[in-house]
């Protein structure tokens, strides 16, 4: 009898010290206990595959959002199942577009009827609920296309107004449709790059220049400025040089507004950030020794993708090897410009980063899938304030990157605009 026990003893300690080396085994590679994962809770319905022409994606209230140029269709955030659909009627296609998500309205602007050239192309401004899919109005707009420095906005919206992207730009009712203001954009200046806040509307202007270029394609020589308008009333409340170290003259360059309030600009060689007053923030380079923020792709990628902001931080994912791209993650202070934490490989173990969130005091970064690593993707959840690293999980099935996350009741959700098999994929922790 004692035998026999001894001999199962044997085997229970055989079983216990494999149990134990596999589990240091995952330990070691991956930081990870067991079960720490990711796994799918739902896919959206597959995509037709004729087009990856995407305009955004969004998430209001308990609906997901994506506008492609053909359709924009609702998606309920809770099962991933398709709510409405909104077709432009006839040959038109939908330009661009962008969301109050508070007012829970998506203003697109589409091609008029027909898409003859009469009748214009992105020329109708369209309101859509997003509860429900319903135009809620309809106008028309005065888009032109390559004014100031570069291909303007077609409609940025927030705090109850959409603005629209014409040659003054205009802001209506995000509801009604009806008009609140035009802005009160200085002499000598036109409209560039804008974008919306629950209380500020910003916009890069080009001040002082001729004008040059052909009439389908107008610009400004002038020096770039950072503006602000107020959102209930249109007026300016303050307008100063994009740079306060040079002059930066529009034309050639990519100039983006990533943050309306803090007011942030993506412009030449730097993210350029401003004070409510106006006051300029010491320039934010896009290289240094945390490596090149957005990599090769800092021009075509999503730039709230690749950047995130809050009152008072810049969160970057930075690129040491544009070649394997080696990524890590870094968080600026707005007021001072110099790095808060971050800019080492420590915060980021992974191949190549795909994006970030920045919500309710955290940063989560999504990795890509890597065939050489065998990894299938993994999901960093840091400290906003201190960078201290709060979570580290895999993936059990393959993640691609997409245009945005999304952090809805506990479930991660990644959105993409173009063309995908899904969508909007949704992943809860095990």
């Amino acid at each position: 009898m004692s035998g026999r026990l001894a001999g199962i003893l044997i085997r229970l300690g055989v079983v216990l010290a494999v149990v134990g080396a596999i589990t240091a085994g995952c330990l070691s590679t991956t930081g990870r206990f067991p079960g720490d994962s990711m796994d799918v809770r739902w896919n959206t319905p597959a995509d037709r595959t004729d087009s990856d022409h995407g305009n955004g994606v969004w998430l209001s209230g308990d609906t997901l959002v994506r506008s492609r140029f053909d359709a924009v269709t609702g998606f309920d955030a809770r099962t991933g199942k398709r709510a409405w659909e909104y077709v432009p009627p006839g040959r038109s296609e939908i330009c661009g577009g962008d969301a109050d998500e508070a007012a829970s309205v998506l203003v697109v602007v589409r091609d008029a009827e027909g898409r003859s050239e009469k009748a214009g192309e992105c020329a109708t401004a369209v309101a859509i609920d997003l509860k429900d899919g319903r135009e809620l109005w309809r106008t028309g707009i005065a888009y032109v296309a390559g004014d100031a420095d570069s291909e303007r906005e077609t409609v940025v919206a927030a705090g109850g107004v959409a603005v629209l992207g014409e040659r003054v730009p205009r802001a209506v009712d995000v509801r009604t449709g009806k008009v609140r203001w035009t802005a009160a954009v200085p002499k000598d200046c036109s409209v560039g790059r804008f974008g919306a806040a629950e209380r500020r509307v910003a916009a890069v202007l080009a001040c002082g220049g001729v004008q040059v270029g052909t009439d389908e394609a107008p610009g400004s020589s002038g020096e770039l400025h950072a503006a602000a308008f107020d959102s209930v009333t249109g007026a300016l409340l303050w307008s100063t040089p994009l740079s306060a170290r040079r002059p930066l003259l529009a034309g050639g360059s990519e100039v983006r507004v990533v943050s309306a309030d803090p007011l942030v600009v993506a412009g030449p060689g730097a993210y350029y950030s401003f004070g409510k007053d106006g006051r300029a923030h010491p320039a934010i380079d896009y290289k240094g020794d945390y490596g090149a923020i957005g990599g090769t792709y800092q021009h075509t990628a999503p730039v709230r993708f690749w950047v995130a902001v809050d009152d008072n931080r810049l969160y970057a994912l930075g690129d040491h090897n544009s070649r394997y791209y080696d990524h890590t993650l870094v968080a600026f202070d707005l007021a001072t410009g110099e790095v808060a934490w971050g800019g080492t490989d420590e915060h980021i173990d992974g191949v190549e980063a795909q994006g970030l969130l920045v919500q309710d005091g955290k940063v989560t970064v999504l990795t890509e899938a890597d065939e050489h690593y065998f990894a299938d993707g993994d999901v960093f959840v840091f400290d906003a304030a201190t960078g201290e690293e709060l979570d580290n999980r895999g993936f059990h099935d393959q993640v691609d990157g997409g245009d945005a996350l999304f952090d809805y009741r506990g479930l991660l959700i990644v959105g993409e605009a173009g063309y995908r098999s899904s969508p909007f994929t949704a992943y809860e922790r095990s």
